[in-house]
């Protein structure tokens, strides 16, 4: 009976220990160490993905930005243009009423009105960036004009000899293109026109 005691508390003597220390420290520390090193490369990783991610959303949202302003910017500017170009063919008839008032010899009372009108509304147009463009003498740019004809001329080949329809931009940019007679050269005219015959006559055979 003694001796099953003993064995008994020798028993539980032996459970009650903890652990031995080799058993702690039978991991293996290097594999811990890689285990670590991979775990932080992997949040590395994924930091730098996030980070580019939000510099990537910063630039979207920074040209978004400045695509508004543009925008706003643009409506401000332009958002008038209607308007303006009525105004310049009201334009067009206050000259067209004032240059046949000078020539009938009209009561000097009206043409000095219609002439203060027709100023005034210059001075309209200008202030709101309205400016002619001036295309007599000048070469012509498709950009600016419109070529109603082609007319024989000692000028030089493409100069405007005549303005048909006065042209305006707003701010630079082209509010109504000039309508305007461009120059060609007679040699030139011949040189198409003979052209044109052997063709016609080529046709024929």
């Amino acid at each position: 009976m003694v001796s099953e005691k003993k064995r008994h508390l020798a028993t539980e003597t032996v459970e009650a220990q903890p652990p031995s220390k080799n058993s702690v420290e039978g991991e293996d520390p290097e594999a811990t160490l890689r285990e670590l090193s991979a775990e932080l490369e992997k949040e590395k990783t994924k930091s730098e993905d996030y980070l580019r991610r939000l510099q990537y959303l910063q630039a979207d949202l920074e040209n978004y930005r400045k695509r508004v302003e543009k925008e706003m910017s643009d409506n401000r500017q332009f958002g008038n243009q209607r308007i303006l170009s009525d105004l310049i063919v009201v334009n067009d008839e206050l000259e067209l009423a004032l240059r046949e008032a000078e020539e009938s010899g009209e009561n000097p009372t009206i043409v000095e009105g219609v002439g203060m009108v027709h100023k005034r509304l210059q001075s309209i147009l200008s202030k709101e960036g309205v400016e002619k463009i001036h295309s007599l003498g000048s070469r012509f740019n498709p950009d600016l004009h419109e070529a109603a004809l082609r007319v024989v001329s000692d000028k030089e080949e493409g100069t405007i000899v005549e303005e048909i329809r006065q042209g305006y931009t707003l701010r630079g940019k082209v509010l109504r293109p000039s309508i305007v007679k461009v120059a060609e050269n007679s040699a030139e005219r011949e040189s198409k026109s003979e052209k044109s015959s052997l063709e016609e006559i080529g046709d024929h055979e």
